[in-house]
């Protein structure tokens, strides 16, 4: 599928009414729910992903301070009508870290840009080009192009951080729990 073009949106900007119509507008579902179920099988990676993602990440966004974001892209594909979700990523910015928490291309649409564009909107939210990001061992390979085009430094091993059995890696930073 060809795509003729690109948005990127920082959630957060869009007023919720808009964004519920925009979303609707756009892609046809609830925004939140329609953002939820592109990461939803993170949850295989992530066992809490779902409660983190309602009860942390929206609230955190709701209240418009600065320390949450959610960069969404849209494309408009050949010879269709709406657009669709073809990228997200899940921001945090605080005095104390600046991490790119999920991040996530749609797999149709991979190897066409979108995700170093969105790297790139991610680095200019976050104010840094060396981000902390964490990648479970499960992911890795999809993300190798991107770890050595931005240079991304290893920085820790983690074994069963989120999940029992899985190495996460950390680059650009130390996490703690």
């Amino acid at each position: 599928m060809n795509i003729e073009k690109t948005t990127y949106h920082n959630v957060s900007e869009i007023e919720p009414e808009d964004l519920r119509l925009f979303m609707i507008n756009e892609v046809g579902e609830r925004a939140m729910d329609k953002l939820y179920n592109q990461l939803k099988d993170l949850v295989q990676s992530y066992p809490n992903f779902g409660s983190w993602f309602y009860n942390i990440v929206i609230p955190e966004l709701k209240l418009k301070n600065g320390t949450r974001e959610i960069v969404i892209a849209l494309s408009k594909i050949e010879g269709h009508d709406k657009s669709i979700l073809t990228g997200i990523a899940i921001l945090k910015r605080n005095r104390l870290e600046k991490k790119i928490c999920t991040f996530r291309i749609h797999d149709d649409y991979r190897n066409q840009g979108i995700g170093t564009e969105l790297f790139e909107k991610c680095f200019e939210y976050l104010g840094t080009r060396t981000p902390i990001i964490t990648i479970s061992e499960d992911r890795k390979n999809m993300f190798e192009h991107h770890l050595t085009n931005y240079c991304f430094q290893e920085t820790e091993r983690l074994a069963n951080y989120y999940n029992q059995g899985s190495i996460e890696y950390v680059y650009n930073g130390k996490l703690t729990k």
